[in-house]
């Protein structure tokens, strides 16, 4: 019978660690749909190895996490190889999201086509992978990128000469995987928010393999294993990360940020309301002012309606909020100056009756 190994790339921020999760946890359940999650060379979880090996080999250093392990690709992908062909069960799966940069190295992609063509002939070859809107998931990488300690300019800046293309141009990330394996061997499914609840992103990749997911006797993720960071604080975040700041005063200051959005919000009492109902209503009372006052006249309402309520940009909310929060910090560092500085005066005072009243000589 010809095995089957599945190779799950990501891509980054589409649920990848829930599924290595749920892939990690679950030996028994997988075992009795004939699935294995490879337990060789697994680390977090993750079967990131196999894809570091392939860049250091063709000399990336950037972005590795530090990776130093010396073993060449080609060892380790007949390692993989030779753990399919042995398992009790006959479909493997490896997983790591750093799989999605191959089509950013051409010489390791070079490289693993190699190593499949000599040493994997007899097995069955399969590419999953998961895409979310560019958008979305430029966003959610550039939060990653901030959470992970990673020193990164401005978005914009960060997207047009930081950010690998792989992150925005999805016909690079799979073509190295398209050209190896051919098109047929890609599985491509989409992420959204909406997989992210209710267990559909589970309930998606299980069905993939023709496997519901049960009611219970699984075990899942209790919360997010790797969750996004406040996009309150994201920016505060990493500006201090990039003045040098050390990390234990970041996450002090961090919870300071979240005490004080907190009671940002307590202050605003209801949520804000549908803006949109608001604009309408204002078109509504221009249209309404000329058969209310004849006099008023189509040049007055043209005139008024030319510029219409609109909400706050979202960059000037959190500008405005971000400024709020450090002028609270200012305050409370300036309380807390004042408060030292009276303690050390009311020691200075004592001290210099002290020495007003000592009758001893001095040196």
């Amino acid at each position: 019978m010809t095995k089957t190994l599945y190779l799950h790339i990501g891509h980054f921020k589409t649920g990848t660690t829930a599924l290595q999760a749920l892939l990690s946890n679950n030996p028994e359940f997988l075992a009795n749909h004939d699935l294995a999650y490879g337990a060789q060379r697994r680390h977090l979880g993750k079967h990131s190895i196999y894809a570091f090996a392939l860049y250091k080999a063709a000399g990336v250093t950037r972005l590795m996490h530090g990776y130093d392990n010396p073993v060449a690709p080609e060892t380790l992908w007949q390692e993989l190889f030779a753990e399919t062909r042995t398992s009790p069960s006959g479909r493997m799966i490896v997983s790591s999201e750093e799989f999605a940069r191959l089509g950013n190295v051409p010489e390791a992609a070079e490289r693993l086509k190699s190593i499949v063509t000599t040493y994997a002939q007899d097995l069955q070859i399969r590419v999953i992978a998961y895409l979310r809107p560019p958008a979305s998931h430029l966003r959610s990488w550039y939060n990653q990128l901030v959470k992970m300690g990673v020193r990164v300019p401005d978005f914009n800046t960060a997207v047009t000469q930081v950010i690998e293309p792989v992150h925005y141009d999805y016909a690079l990330a799979l073509k190295p995987w398209a050209e190896i394996f051919g098109p047929e061997a890609l599985i491509l499914r989409s992420y959204d928010e909406a997989s992210r609840h209710d267990d559909s992103l589970y309930r998606d990749f299980l069905s993939l393999f023709g496997v519901e997911l049960p009611d219970d006797g699984v075990s899942l993720p209790l919360i997010d294993p790797n969750p996004r960071m406040d996009d309150s604080t994201l920016e505060l975040v990493r500006m201090m990360q990039n003045a040098g700041i050390p990390k234990d005063v970041i996450d002090w200051t961090v919870i300071r940020s979240q005490k004080f959005n907190e009671r940002q919000q307590e202050d605003a009492g209801a949520p804000a309301g549908d803006f949109a109902q608001v604009r309408s209503q204002a078109v509504a009372g221009l249209e309404n002012l000329q058969a209310l006052i004849p006099g008023a006249g189509p040049d007055l309402v043209g005139t008024l309606g030319a510029d219409l309520p609109r909400p706050e940009p979202e960059t000037d909310r959190q500008i405005w909020h971000m400024t709020g929060m450090l002028l609270n910090e200012l305050h409370a560092l300036r309380q807390r100056m004042t408060k030292e500085n009276a303690g050390l005066h009311d020691r200075l005072h004592r001290l210099e009756q002290h020495l007003a009243l000592d009758p001893r000589p001095k040196k």
